[in-house]
């Protein structure tokens, strides 16, 4: 039985039609990234075939770069939307609502900090609210910073759009990573043992962002009652359990998951503290070693990305000195992650396609 086969409970990959190739690409790097330079995505979001395929190939090479747009939030988070129902995302995700509440956001004189859908990242805001809480300014690594977006959540984000309103001289760069790779670059055994603890059993990791929690204990208010994008979405506790090798149902490849910021504070399942601490150090070393899997991207204003937050993980760089760095971002929820035992890696499909 294959992989979203007639008798398997999971779904069929997708493929792309072909819709997207008169757009002009730049391959970022072998292992992820693509950048369409002449592509401007207000042009094609009511094309669903076209937004079909820009979906897809996000999934694949992980994040979608595009410069100069000129489309408003407001159509980003239809697009959004749209990608997620394109793909098969569940019928009650939507996009994901953050719990907290940043007061300096409503000073910044800008619409958008009082849609709860977007999700204003200032370094304005940042600065002033987030006190100790984010590495600028400490002594933390910068791999602290390694993530999926809200990993913590039962179900946590497919998609994200990503648009630079402002975007400083230097520095505020963004580090993406390929989940893909990070899977093929384990031995078989590793592989084996990072899938599953037994035959019947998956190995699974505890995301929790205790980050949020500790903010609060500091004053920045938390409502527990939002539903996050899915009615599963809700309370303070931020925890969630995920397959630490996840399938990505659009391309039915494998990517390792349970790494990251997400397991700073979380653990890994079933295991002894120390075991749980060295599989953390491993994976975080995999992803700041791999310079073969790691691209950075500098930003400039108007700015778009659009990853695949199965197919990647990321981080941005806390190092605003001069200028300011204003985003907004929207998270189309997706599925509650899980491991098709039949699926394939990335280099596994290219090999035999």
């Amino acid at each position: 039985m294959t992989a979203g086969g007639s008798n398997s409970p999971y779904p069929r990959p997708q493929r792309t039609s072909g819709a997207l190739d008169k757009f002009k690409y730049i391959e970022t790097s072998p292992a992820l990234g693509r950048e369409y330079p002449e592509l401007q995505l207000s042009s094609i979001i009511d094309n669903d075939e076209i937004v079909h395929d820009l979906a897809i190939t996000a999934s694949e090479r992980g994040v979608l770069f595009f410069s100069d747009q000129d489309i408003a939030p407001t159509d980003l988070k239809r697009l959004i939307l749209k990608i997620g129902k394109l793909t098969g995302n569940p019928k009650e995700a939507g996009l994901h609502r953050h719990a907290s509440s940043i007061q300096s956001n409503k000073d910044l004189g800008i619409p958008e900090a009082d849609d709860p859908d977007i999700l204003v990242i200032s370094s304005v805001a940042q600065k002033k609210d987030l006190q100790g809480a984010l590495p600028a300014g400490t002594r933390k690594f910068a791999s602290w910073g390694w993530h999926s977006d809200e990993s913590h959540e039962k179900f946590p984000p497919a998609y994200t759009g990503f648009k630079i309103a402002k975007a400083p001289p230097t520095g505020g760069d963004t580090l993406f990573v390929s989940s893909y790779g990070l899977y093929e670059h384990l031995s078989k055994p590793w592989q084996k043992f990072a899938e599953t603890l037994t035959g019947e059993s998956f190995l699974f990791s505890t995301h929790h962002a205790a980050e949020y929690l500790r903010l609060k204990e500091k004053g920045m208010p938390f409502n527990g009652d939002i539903q996050r994008g899915h009615p599963e979405n809700v309370g303070l506790d931020f925890t969630a359990s995920h397959p630490v090798v996840r399938t990505n149902p659009v391309t039915d490849w494998k990517g390792l998951f349970g790494v990251g910021w997400g397991l700073v504070d979380g653990r890994f399942d079933d295991m002894t503290e120390h075991e749980s601490n060295l599989l953390k150090e491993y994976f975080l070393r995999m992803i700041t070693d791999s310079s073969d899997l790691q691209i950075r991207r500098h930003w400039n204003d108007n700015g778009v990305a659009i990853w695949d937050n199965r197919a990647v993980h990321h981080n941005p760089t806390y190092d605003v000195v001069e200028g300011e760095r204003t985003t907004f971002r929207i998270a189309g929820i997706g599925e509650k992650p899980y491991l098709d035992p039949n699926s394939t890696s990335r280099a596994e499909f290219l090999q035999k396609k």
